[in-house]
Protein backbone atom coordinates (compact mmCIF):
# COMPACT_ATOMS: atom_id res chain seq x y z
CA UNK A 1 0.00 0.00 0.00
CA UNK A 2 2.87 2.36 0.91
CA UNK A 3 4.93 1.70 -2.45
CA UNK A 4 1.35 2.62 -4.43
CA UNK A 5 0.95 5.62 -2.59
CA UNK A 6 4.54 6.72 -3.50
CA UNK A 7 4.44 5.54 -7.36
CA UNK A 8 0.79 8.15 -7.35
CA UNK A 9 3.16 10.95 -5.99
CA UNK A 10 5.82 9.91 -8.52
CA UNK A 11 3.74 10.03 -11.00
CA UNK A 12 1.37 13.17 -9.57
CA UNK A 13 4.68 15.05 -10.05
CA UNK A 14 5.78 14.16 -13.31
CA UNK A 15 2.75 15.21 -14.64
CA UNK A 16 3.33 18.32 -13.38
CA UNK A 17 3.24 21.31 -15.70
CA UNK A 18 6.99 23.16 -15.39
CA UNK A 19 7.30 26.99 -16.60
CA UNK A 20 9.96 29.06 -17.79
CA UNK A 21 10.24 33.28 -17.19
CA UNK A 22 9.91 35.45 -16.77
CA UNK A 23 13.23 36.64 -18.53
CA UNK A 24 14.12 39.81 -17.53
CA UNK A 25 16.43 40.38 -20.26
CA UNK A 26 13.49 41.16 -22.47
CA UNK A 27 13.80 44.77 -21.94
CA UNK A 28 17.68 44.98 -22.69
CA UNK A 29 17.71 47.00 -26.14
CA UNK A 30 19.06 43.81 -27.93
CA UNK A 31 16.20 42.52 -27.22
CA UNK A 32 13.60 45.15 -27.98
CA UNK A 33 15.69 45.72 -31.11
CA UNK A 34 14.93 41.59 -32.29
CA UNK A 35 11.57 42.83 -31.68
CA UNK A 36 11.10 45.32 -33.78
CA UNK A 37 12.55 43.53 -36.39
CA UNK A 38 10.05 40.23 -35.95
CA UNK A 39 7.08 43.53 -35.64
CA UNK A 40 5.71 42.57 -38.61
CA UNK A 41 6.08 38.67 -38.93
CA UNK A 42 4.69 38.52 -34.95
CA UNK A 43 2.01 41.76 -35.05
CA UNK A 44 0.61 43.41 -37.62
CA UNK A 45 0.68 41.01 -41.06
CA UNK A 46 -2.24 39.07 -38.76
CA UNK A 47 -3.57 42.60 -38.63
CA UNK A 48 -3.06 43.36 -42.00
CA UNK A 49 -4.92 39.88 -43.41
CA UNK A 50 -7.53 40.19 -41.27
CA UNK A 51 -8.75 42.94 -40.25
CA UNK A 52 -10.65 44.87 -43.09
CA UNK A 53 -10.16 47.72 -42.43
CA UNK A 54 -8.77 48.19 -38.52
CA UNK A 55 -9.89 51.59 -37.58
CA UNK A 56 -8.28 53.30 -34.80
CA UNK A 57 -9.22 56.74 -33.12
CA UNK A 58 -8.21 58.83 -29.44
CA UNK A 59 -4.53 58.77 -30.25
CA UNK A 60 -4.67 62.22 -29.86
CA UNK A 61 -5.33 61.15 -26.16
CA UNK A 62 -1.90 60.46 -25.41
CA UNK A 63 -0.21 63.38 -26.56
CA UNK A 64 0.64 64.66 -23.38
CA UNK A 65 1.15 61.00 -21.83
CA UNK A 66 4.40 60.99 -20.12
CA UNK A 67 6.32 58.20 -18.30
CA UNK A 68 5.08 54.75 -17.88
CA UNK A 69 1.53 53.83 -18.41
CA UNK A 70 -1.16 50.50 -17.90
CA UNK A 71 -2.75 49.86 -20.98
CA UNK A 72 -6.30 48.07 -19.96
CA UNK A 73 -8.64 46.78 -23.07
CA UNK A 74 -11.87 44.51 -23.39
CA UNK A 75 -11.12 40.65 -23.76
CA UNK A 76 -12.90 38.76 -26.53
CA UNK A 77 -10.52 37.10 -28.78
CA UNK A 78 -7.09 35.92 -29.53
CA UNK A 79 -6.96 39.18 -32.21
CA UNK A 80 -6.91 41.20 -29.11
CA UNK A 81 -3.35 41.45 -28.00
CA UNK A 82 -2.25 42.21 -31.74
CA UNK A 83 -4.92 44.21 -32.82
CA UNK A 84 -3.92 46.75 -29.30
CA UNK A 85 -0.64 46.40 -29.84
CA UNK A 86 -1.05 47.83 -33.64
CA UNK A 87 -3.35 50.67 -32.41
CA UNK A 88 -1.27 52.29 -30.21
CA UNK A 89 0.97 54.81 -30.95
CA UNK A 90 5.46 54.29 -31.58
CA UNK A 91 5.65 55.94 -27.93
CA UNK A 92 4.04 53.29 -26.20
CA UNK A 93 4.28 50.20 -28.28
CA UNK A 94 8.18 50.72 -28.47
CA UNK A 95 8.55 49.60 -24.79
CA UNK A 96 5.39 47.55 -24.41
CA UNK A 97 4.43 44.46 -23.02
CA UNK A 98 1.72 42.26 -22.39
CA UNK A 99 0.60 40.55 -19.29
CA UNK A 100 0.23 36.80 -20.53
CA UNK A 101 -1.49 33.42 -18.53
CA UNK A 102 1.40 31.01 -17.24
CA UNK A 103 -0.07 28.06 -17.64
CA UNK A 104 -1.06 28.59 -20.96
CA UNK A 105 1.96 30.76 -22.61
CA UNK A 106 5.50 30.12 -20.42
CA UNK A 107 5.20 26.06 -20.10
CA UNK A 108 7.94 24.16 -21.02
CA UNK A 109 8.35 21.63 -23.50
CA UNK A 110 5.96 23.10 -26.09
CA UNK A 111 7.11 21.47 -29.88
CA UNK A 112 6.25 24.91 -31.76
CA UNK A 113 8.31 27.75 -31.80
CA UNK A 114 5.58 30.45 -30.92
CA UNK A 115 4.88 28.80 -28.04
CA UNK A 116 8.34 28.50 -26.27
CA UNK A 117 8.49 30.45 -23.27
CA UNK A 118 11.61 32.64 -24.38
CA UNK A 119 9.90 33.01 -28.15
CA UNK A 120 6.82 34.63 -26.14
CA UNK A 121 8.95 36.97 -23.89
CA UNK A 122 11.49 37.83 -26.64
CA UNK A 123 9.51 38.58 -29.87
CA UNK A 124 5.70 39.21 -28.24
CA UNK A 125 6.93 40.94 -25.60
CA UNK A 126 5.15 38.76 -22.88
CA UNK A 127 5.48 38.18 -19.23
CA UNK A 128 3.66 35.30 -17.65
CA UNK A 129 0.95 35.98 -15.21
CA UNK A 130 0.52 33.51 -12.46
CA UNK A 131 -3.44 32.96 -12.56
CA UNK A 132 -4.85 33.36 -8.55
CA UNK A 133 -1.29 33.92 -7.99
CA UNK A 134 -2.09 36.56 -5.36
CA UNK A 135 0.32 39.52 -4.77
CA UNK A 136 3.34 38.30 -5.62
CA UNK A 137 2.08 37.53 -9.65
CA UNK A 138 1.91 41.04 -9.37
CA UNK A 139 5.95 41.45 -8.57
CA UNK A 140 7.76 41.18 -11.95
CA UNK A 141 5.05 44.02 -13.46
CA UNK A 142 6.06 46.10 -10.87
CA UNK A 143 9.23 45.84 -11.51
CA UNK A 144 8.89 46.26 -15.72
CA UNK A 145 6.65 49.71 -14.48
CA UNK A 146 10.01 51.03 -12.24
CA UNK A 147 12.01 50.27 -14.97
CA UNK A 148 9.74 52.93 -17.45
CA UNK A 149 7.66 50.13 -19.43
CA UNK A 150 4.49 50.19 -20.71
CA UNK A 151 2.24 46.92 -20.17
CA UNK A 152 -0.48 46.08 -21.56
CA UNK A 153 -3.33 43.86 -19.33
CA UNK A 154 -6.87 42.46 -19.88
CA UNK A 155 -8.57 43.09 -16.93
CA UNK A 156 -11.30 40.53 -16.94
CA UNK A 157 -8.31 37.88 -16.97
CA UNK A 158 -9.72 35.79 -19.65
CA UNK A 159 -12.01 36.18 -22.89
CA UNK A 160 -15.72 37.04 -22.93
CA UNK A 161 -17.96 33.95 -22.93
CA UNK A 162 -21.50 36.56 -23.43
CA UNK A 163 -22.05 39.97 -24.58
CA UNK A 164 -21.46 41.48 -21.34
CA UNK A 165 -18.05 42.99 -20.36
CA UNK A 166 -16.65 40.41 -17.71
CA UNK A 167 -15.53 41.57 -13.63
CA UNK A 168 -12.24 43.23 -13.70
CA UNK A 169 -9.59 41.37 -11.49
CA UNK A 170 -7.86 44.17 -9.19
CA UNK A 171 -4.15 43.54 -10.25
CA UNK A 172 -4.29 47.05 -12.28
CA UNK A 173 -5.77 49.11 -9.99
CA UNK A 174 -3.20 48.01 -7.62
CA UNK A 175 -0.47 48.22 -10.19
CA UNK A 176 -1.52 51.40 -10.86
CA UNK A 177 -1.76 52.91 -7.02
CA UNK A 178 1.07 51.50 -5.86
CA UNK A 179 3.46 52.63 -8.82
CA UNK A 180 1.26 55.97 -9.51
CA UNK A 181 1.06 55.55 -13.14
CA UNK A 182 -2.02 56.09 -15.61
CA UNK A 183 -4.00 54.03 -17.00
CA UNK A 184 -5.01 54.03 -20.62
CA UNK A 185 -8.20 52.30 -21.54
CA UNK A 186 -8.86 50.90 -24.65
CA UNK A 187 -12.39 49.64 -26.63
CA UNK A 188 -12.00 46.86 -29.27
CA UNK A 189 -15.01 45.88 -31.05
CA UNK A 190 -15.21 43.57 -33.98
CA UNK A 191 -12.84 40.74 -32.61
CA UNK A 192 -14.88 38.63 -31.74
CA UNK A 193 -17.03 38.41 -34.24
CA UNK A 194 -13.65 37.23 -36.30
CA UNK A 195 -12.62 34.70 -33.81
CA UNK A 196 -14.72 33.84 -31.08
CA UNK A 197 -13.48 32.16 -28.11
CA UNK A 198 -13.25 28.62 -29.05
CA UNK A 199 -12.83 28.67 -33.07
CA UNK A 200 -9.83 28.24 -34.28
CA UNK A 201 -10.01 29.92 -37.96
CA UNK A 202 -10.29 33.48 -38.30
CA UNK A 203 -12.98 35.45 -40.53
CA UNK A 204 -11.70 38.42 -41.90
CA UNK A 205 -13.98 41.58 -41.04
CA UNK A 206 -13.86 45.33 -40.01
CA UNK A 207 -12.44 46.34 -36.25
CA UNK A 208 -11.92 49.06 -34.35
CA UNK A 209 -9.80 50.47 -31.29
CA UNK A 210 -11.17 53.31 -29.55
CA UNK A 211 -8.26 55.02 -27.44
CA UNK A 212 -10.32 56.90 -24.39
CA UNK A 213 -8.63 59.22 -21.78
CA UNK A 214 -6.20 57.86 -19.41
CA UNK A 215 -6.99 57.62 -16.25
CA UNK A 216 -4.95 58.53 -12.99
CA UNK A 217 -6.06 57.88 -9.70
CA UNK A 218 -5.73 59.78 -6.39
CA UNK A 219 -3.25 58.88 -3.80
CA UNK A 220 -5.22 57.05 -1.22
CA UNK A 221 -8.09 55.69 -3.57
CA UNK A 222 -9.05 52.31 -2.67
CA UNK A 223 -8.30 49.03 -4.85
CA UNK A 224 -11.65 48.03 -5.44
CA UNK A 225 -12.93 51.85 -6.02
CA UNK A 226 -10.14 51.73 -8.54
CA UNK A 227 -11.17 48.76 -10.40
CA UNK A 228 -14.73 50.18 -10.27
CA UNK A 229 -13.73 52.87 -11.85
CA UNK A 230 -11.62 51.14 -14.69
CA UNK A 231 -14.66 48.95 -15.12
CA UNK A 232 -17.31 51.58 -15.17
CA UNK A 233 -15.33 53.81 -17.83
CA UNK A 234 -15.41 50.79 -20.17
CA UNK A 235 -18.72 49.23 -19.45
CA UNK A 236 -19.92 52.77 -20.35
CA UNK A 237 -18.32 52.42 -23.71
CA UNK A 238 -19.43 48.68 -24.11
CA UNK A 239 -22.94 49.66 -23.67
CA UNK A 240 -22.79 52.54 -26.67
CA UNK A 241 -22.45 49.42 -28.74
CA UNK A 242 -24.82 48.50 -31.36
CA UNK A 243 -25.09 44.62 -31.11
CA UNK A 244 -22.98 43.02 -33.53
CA UNK A 245 -24.06 41.10 -36.30
CA UNK A 246 -22.45 37.73 -37.85
CA UNK A 247 -19.43 38.34 -40.61
CA UNK A 248 -21.52 36.43 -42.82
CA UNK A 249 -24.44 38.69 -42.38
CA UNK A 250 -22.51 42.27 -42.74
CA UNK A 251 -23.24 44.31 -45.50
Amino acid sequence: MQMEQVLKHSESERSEPEYSGPHPWQIQPWARLVRRAMRHRAYTRWVDRYCQPLTVTGVERLVELDGPCIVIANHQSHMDSLVLFTALPEQLKGNLYFGAAQDRWYVKGKRKVVLQPWYQSLVLGNFPVTRGGGSKALDYAGWLLEQGCNLAIFPEGTRAKGERLGEFRHGVAKLALQHDVPVVPVYLDGLKQMRPKGQLHVTPGPATAEILAPIRFAPGTAVPAATLALWTVMNARHAATPPARPLADAA
